[in-house]
């Protein structure tokens, strides 16, 4: 009966919207993406999520229904503005090659202001993809059109002679993301290499390898 009231009361939070509960729950959520990003999600429990805002475990509650909850909510979060930048880019008037670096430009950005958002991510990427839950089929789904909106930006890239047509488009497209998402790795706010010098270094490899100098 408790748990149930506990969970209407949370519902009704969410609906009502009220400031500084989105404020405290966002809150909440930055500090799981630190506890899983360090912990490791399957390892990090509620309650290490509560001693690192101070509080108790069961404070939580009236935010978040479980530990599941946070991981989506840090997936959601990462993805939906992933999407939205590239989406942006797409749209521009930009050359291609220009295209690309703000692309490479957006990727990079989303590992270095999303931190550790997009490193959580990354990490739980496989064992979301083999839940087969209704909310992990939305996010592999999110993911491909993610996938989709790049392909077609290098798509365009290889139409109007930017990009080299010799080479496996496929492969080349992992090799950019295998590149920037290699980021989960060893990217934390405190490396020697600036977002900027990062994002120009990828691009620089990618375009001097794969573009054809037009």
């Amino acid at each position: 009966m408790a748990t149930s009231r506990i969970e209407a009361r949370r519902k009704a939070a969410l609906e009502d919207g009220n400031a500084s509960y989105v404020a405290r729950r966002e809150e909440i959520i930055r500090a799981s993406a630190h506890v899983f990003r360090e912990r490791g999600y399957e390892a990090a429990t509620l309650r290490d999520v509560a001693v690192a805002l101070g509080t108790d475990r069961a404070s939580l509650y009236y935010y978040v229904g479980s530990k599941a909850e946070l991981l989506q909510e840090i997936v959601r979060e990462a993805l939906g503005k992933d999407i939205a930048a590239v989406e942006a880019v797409k749209r521009s008037r930009a050359k291609t090659p220009d295209k690309i670096r703000a692309l490479i430009g957006a990727m990079v950005g989303s590992y270095t202001e999303n931190y550790p958002h997009m490193n959580v991510y990354m990490e739980d990427l496989g064992r979301i993809a083999r839940q087969g839950s209704e909310w992990s089929i939305d996010i592999i789904k999110r993911a491909q059109t993610y996938e989709s909106l790049v392909h077609s930006i290098l798509t365009k890239g290889r139409s109007d002679g930017s990009l080299r047509t010799d080479l496996p488009f496929e492969l080349c497209a992992l090799a950019l993301f295998g590149m920037v998402n290699w980021m989960h790795r060893w990217y934390r706010p405190a490396t020697k290499w600036s977002p900027q010098q990062i994002a120009d270094t990828y691009t620089e490899i990618f375009l001097n390898g794969y573009g054809t100098g037009k």
